[in-house]
């Protein structure tokens, strides 16, 4: 129980929980063993209106705030990584299309909320993520059109994916200075979308690489402003990281539970194992980080709804909560043991999907460096 939590938030948790027990759960397991993309899931998501709750209203969204998300998203997570991993990528997207996309840009996401189409945030290229102004990727303007040219790797979603928000530089020689966002649609001339990756973890999040020779994009499909495409992402991505911090949030959620669940189950020396000091241990500190997990999220999403700046929190929520995660899920493991290193368990998925939660959206590296310059300010 969170004490500043409003009982509608309580209330809407439950509704989401209740909803992925009974819906998500049963398919959860098979979705990453055959690596299948999971297209009921979303669907169900949609009709329930899980998927569009960063959406107003206007656009064909639920028109919740930050917050309601984030408990969404943790929900989600603690079910189907997977699945919720899906969902908040496309939460990149949707956000990018919000803070800076123009009103023409905004209607296409009417069929994102419904789940008609997917949409995908296509940063990351073969040679980095990290270092954003060191994409490679370009494009050459020629009269009232862009040529993009380059290529981008781990891309969530993209062989299913209707619509791209695709990061290259109008003007290289400007450096992070020079690169514009472009919304880019799927069929495009000379766009070419694959081969698929196949990851150790979130299996069937239909990643992949983009590889484009000569991809017409008309002006219309700059996001924002041409060369102000830094500002969209780092904008972006400081605000995203909330979003893949409640997913490492839900999923800590569910080693705790399956954790003290095979401790009061298992016995040794006709002795559950939960009563042994040193299991307690492990119990006890997953327990402690998880609610300081819980409180640093929910309250980064909070200062996002009131508009305020997040950088700072962005950053230490997602360093904290991933590696919090990342300790913990190793220790479910060594609580479990065998069973724990089996195929087909949750605990064993769940070892395989959190390191995940520690790369994406800026490593735990990079979110000391961000957190760094906070102490230099001071």
């Amino acid at each position: 129980m969170i004490a500043f939590l409003p009982q509608e938030y309580e209330e809407f948790r439950s509704k989401v929980r209740k909803f992925c027990e009974n819906v998500l759960e049963k398919n959860a397991m098979r979705w990453d063993e055959e690596e299948e993309f999971p297209y009921d899931s979303l669907k169900a998501m949609a009709e329930e209106g899980i998927l569009g709750l960063g959406i107003p209203e206007e656009y064909g969204g639920a028109g919740t705030n930050r917050l309601k998300l984030v408990i969404a998203i943790e929900e989600v997570a603690r079910v189907d990584p997977n699945s919720a991993f899906i969902m908040e990528v496309e939460s990149l997207f949707d956000a990018t299309i919000l803070l800076f996309g123009s009103e023409e840009q905004k209607k296409i996401l009417k069929d994102v909320a419904q789940g008609k189409k997917i949409g995908t945030f296509a940063l990351t290229e073969p040679t980095g993520g990290t270092d954003v102004a060191g994409i490679k990727s370009i494009a050459k303007k020629e009269n009232d059109r862009y040529l993009l040219y380059g290529s981008k790797y781990f891309i969530t979603n993209a062989l299913v994916a209707s619509y791209f928000v695709v990061f290259a530089k109008t003007a290289p020689e400007l450096k992070g200075k020079g690169i514009t966002a472009f919304l880019v649609e799927k069929g495009t001339e000379n766009f070419r979308v694959g081969p698929k990756i196949h990851l150790t973890g979130f299996r069937g999040s239909a990643i992949a690489g983009l590889q484009y020779n000569g991809a017409p994009v008309k002006k219309e499909n700059i996001i924002g402003k041409e060369n102000e495409g830094i500002k969209v992402a780092m904008t972006v991505l400081e605000r995203g990281r909330v979003n893949i911090s409640a997913l490492a949030l839900g999923m800590l959620q569910r080693v705790y539970e399956e954790s003290v669940k095979f401790a009061n189950f298992r016995k040794s020396m006709e002795n559950p194992i939960v009563n042994y000091q040193f299991i307690q241990n492990y119990l006890t500190d997953m327990l402690t980080d998880l609610e300081a997990s819980r409180l640093m999220v929910y309250n980064t999403a909070m200062l996002i709804d009131r508009n305020m700046q997040v950088g700072m929190n962005a950053a230490s929520t997602k360093l904290f909560v991933s590696e919090a995660l990342m300790r913990h899920v190793k220790n479910g493991v060594e609580i479990m043991g065998g069973y724990g290193y089996t195929r087909g368990t949750v605990m064993e998925r769940l070892a395989r999907d959190a390191h995940n939660t520690t790369l994406s959206l800026g490593t735990s590296e990079a979110m000391r460096l961000v957190l760094s310059r906070y102490l230099r300010m001071q």
